[in-house]
């Protein structure tokens, strides 16, 4: 394909100055401004990109799954997450899940001055909820890059109720408005993705999923709604796996707490579809290094033999269980690796360009050399 020059585009830079004086219209595509930890270096990855990553400022990020999957669990470690990052934080539980008790043996600080907990029961509720504190929010602090962080948490969109479906509970009328309740959450999400994005502001819904019963639909066993699926930049699915029991006689650790399954079902930061499988004890909260020796393995950073592993350039040998002693020096190798293959992969593709470009100029230049020699020749 040859290469066409582009005309004179003489109005760009008045255009350029009518978008600025435009009101509500953004002139500039920044990336988030920072991230919280899921508290797991691997889940972190398959759903930002980066070890030490995971949850965007400016975008609503949806934890979907069955019932007992382990949502509410992982929302919580992200509160956690934002407030040793000195954020202030909104919890809005629709579940009466969350309470205080729930919150604190995971490490919330449900006593920090920052720390705002409201209990709902519709969709309209919520909107007021959040759409008041947002505008307190501006009011105070503004688009300030360095204002004050949030983190608003919705725990669950599939608990909340129309206003419609209240009163036929109080009437004692056993009747949905499932149409209603669908457009309301999804015009309710719409709203909170216009009013975050240019705030330093993250948030966190969690949502049911439904069995998928139709095998030609390629979505997997589990559906995420339309309401969900189209607001949220990233969805991460979470499905509750059995828990691995120790055996005598080897090195396999026993778990008392939640096996999940975790999927990048949509992201818009890295290759969506990676799994990670991470194991949650009880007695100790999120492991940060579980799934990570596998993870390095695939990678070349670790050798593994019989459950146990070692470095490329070490006969030394250790179990899974040592994993931490060494994880971040393997981490800062990972991250770099990482990142150098995204970046391989982008200069890459600008080279094939350059290549195919150059290719055609040649091509060009060969004709004119051709047609110049047939015109002296003439």
């Amino acid at each position: 394909m040859v290469k066409k020059t582009a005309p004179d585009l003489d109005f760009l830079k008045s255009f350029a100055k009518d978008l600025e004086k435009m009101d509500g219209v953004g002139t500039s595509a920044v990336p988030p401004r920072y991230w919280y930890s899921t508290g797991n270096y691997v889940l972190n990855k398959i759903i930002s990109g980066s070890f030490f990553k995971g949850i965007p400022q400016g975008r609503i990020t949806d934890l979907a799954g069955a019932s007992g999957a382990g949502k509410s669990f992982l929302a919580a470690n992200l509160v956690k997450a934002a407030q040793h990052a000195g954020a202030t934080v909104l919890v809005i539980d629709s579940e009466n899940a969350l309470d205080d008790e729930f919150m604190g043996k995971i490490g919330v600080d449900t006593n920090n001055g920052k720390y705002m907990y409201a209990e709902v029961t519709t969709i309209a509720q919520v909107t007021n909820v959040v759409s008041k504190f947002l505008k307190g929010y501006r009011d105070s602090v503004g688009e300030d890059k360095d204002g004050e962080q949030v983190l608003i948490l919705i725990d669950s969109l599939d608990m909340l109720m129309t206003e419609t479906e209240e009163e036929n509970l109080e009437k004692g009328v056993q009747k949905g408005d499932q149409g209603q309740r669908n457009k309301q959450l999804k015009a309710m999400l719409r709203g909170f993705v216009q009013s975050i994005k240019t705030l330093n502001v993250a948030m966190i819904c969690t949502s049911q999923v439904y069995r998928n019963q139709d095998v030609l639909n390629g979505e997997g066993v589990w559906i995420v709604s339309d309401a969900v699926k189209y607001a949220c930049s990233q969805i991460l699915m979470l499905s509750k796996l059995k828990l691995r029991e120790a055996v005598k006689g080897t090195t396999t650790k026993e778990i008392t707490g939640i096996n999940m399954k975790c999927e990048g079902y949509k992201t818009r930061f890295t290759k969506p579809f990676q799994v990670v499988n991470v194991e949650v004890p009880y007695e100790i909260g999120m492991d940060p290094y579980s799934g990570l020796a596998d993870v390095l393995v695939t990678m070349g950073l670790l050798n593994v033999n019989k459950g146990r592993y070692s470095f490329p350039d070490s006969e030394e040998w250790f179990f899974e269980s040592a994993i931490g002693d060494h994880a971040q020096a393997l981490l800062l190798k990972a991250e770099a690796q990482v990142q150098s293959f995204l970046s391989t992969k982008i200069g890459t593709a600008e080279s094939e360009l350059e290549v195919d470009e150059s290719e055609h100029e040649g091509d060009s230049a060969k004709a004119r050399r051709a047609k110049k020699k047939a015109a002296t020749a003439a």
